[in-house]
Formats: C-alpha cells, structure tokens, sequence
C-alpha cells in the first residue's frame, strides 16, 4: 500500500469516534452485537454467552445474523475461516445500512488471535460509518500508520484521545470539562449503577459519581433506578450552564 494511503488512513484514524463501548449490556434500536462463537456455535463463554443471554443469538449459528447479533466463527477455526467471514460480514453490513453493528474484539479471547491478527480484516469497514470497531483494532491501524509513515510521535498521542472514542459526541463537552478541572470519571465508556450483588441496574452514556450526576440514561428502567439511588440527571446544557454559574 502507498504512502499516500497510509496519509489518508492516519487523517480518519485521528477522528475516528466510532469505537466500540468497552462493556455493552443492552443494544438500541437498530444496533446489532457482531461476536465470534466457536465451531459449533455452542454460545456458552465470553461475547457468545452474552450473545445468547441478552441479544437473541441462537444455538448452532456460526456465521451470520441471529437474533440481535451476528457470528462468526472463530474458536477451533484458522484464521483464513475467521477472515473470509469477515469479509462476508462487512458486505452484509453494506448492505444494511440502516443498522449500527457493533464489533466486539472477534477472536482475541477464547479463540487467542492476536489483535494484530485479525484487525487486518476489517480494513474496509473503517470508513463504513455503521460499524463500530473495538479500541483494540482501531490501536492495531493506528500503530500501522505510525510506522508506515515514519512519524516520530508515538501511540501515547492517540492513546491521549481514546476516551472521546469511547462516548457518544454528544457528551463531549462534559468530558472536555471534567478533564481541565480534573473531575474524575470513567476512563473505560459508559456508566453502570449496581445492586449489592453487583448485578447492573441502570446504565447511562456518562456519569460524574462525586456529584451523583448522570447524562442521557439509557432507558426509563435506568433512569428510576438513577432517581431512586439518589441521582440527578441532567443534559450538558444543563450542567456546563449550572457551572458558569457556580
């Protein structure tokens, strides 16, 4: 590939702000959760269990859509079976458009590829603007260009900017002012409240715990679970307003 290739794929990556969410416990409408299942599509451990458990995927589906997923095959598979579903993934994502399909790191957890593995795959679905791809291939092509191009900064530039990736742009002017005034939050995306056996009961796009401040809760279940455990929900005009006023 050209260096003027690289140029262009470093300029997407820079803005990239389509990762997918560290932890997904509940999809929206239209989202679709892209996992990889073993050879016989057993969906017992890890993505695959979730899959089965909270977004429809059927026992037996090794390739495809089910339910509010889609498999693939990667445990007890070679690499070149994972990266010709890939392939036939990306073009059934181009052709339903109208769907945001989620990527979790396909392959890298029970199956053991390494990210560098299976990330070249997916090349033709960074542009697609309704497939979300995990940091951790976004990292892979990143580190690629870096390379490829000769620059002299290093993936700490981009790492400094991971955390936008990880929430919807729509809170971005929250975390720009939790950063400068040092306010802690989530590094990983999201904000989950638990119950006393750690089970998740409500979850929003971002919290600030130390103000018992939540934005833009993911349900009406969430935001009486929020209501009742003492929190306020508010929108980012809200909150930056009621700074200035501070």
């Amino acid at each position: 590939m050209t260096e003027a290739y690289y140029n262009l794929l470093y300029d997407v990556l820079r803005s990239y702000d389509r990762c997918t969410p560290s932890k997904i416990y509940r999809l929206r409408k239209d989202q679709v959760f892209v996992f990889g299942t073993d050879a016989k599509g057993s969906q017992r451990y890890g993505a695959a269990g979730l899959a089965a458990k909270e977004f429809g995927a059927e026992v037996g589906v090794t390739d495809g859509p089910t339910g509010d997923s889609y498999a693939m095959p990667t445990m007890g598979c070679s690499l070149d079976v994972l990266g010709n579903a890939i392939l036939r993934f990306e073009q059934y994502a181009r052709s339903n458009r109208g769907k945001t399909f989620l990527v979790t790191p396909i392959g890298c957890g029970h199956a053991r590829f390494k990210a560098e593995e299976v990330a070249p795959f997916f090349r033709g679905c960074i542009a697609l603007g309704n497939i979300m791809l995990p940091e951790e291939f976004i990292s892979f092509f990143r580190k690629e260009c870096i390379d490829k191009l000769h620059l002299k900064g290093n993936c700490n530039d981009a790492e400094d900017t991971d955390i936008y990736l990880l929430y919807d742009e729509s809170v971005h002017p929250v975390l720009k002012y939790l950063e400068t005034y040092n306010i802690p939050f989530s590094k990983e995306g999201g904000f989950s409240l638990v119950d006393e056996s750690d089970n998740v009961i409500a979850e929003a796009e971002l919290g600030i715990e130390s103000e018992k401040i939540v934005f833009a809760p993911f349900d009406k279940n969430s935001e009486k679970a929020f209501v009742s455990a003492g929190y306020s929900i508010l929108s980012v005009e809200e909150y930056l307003t009621s700074k200035t006023q501070d």
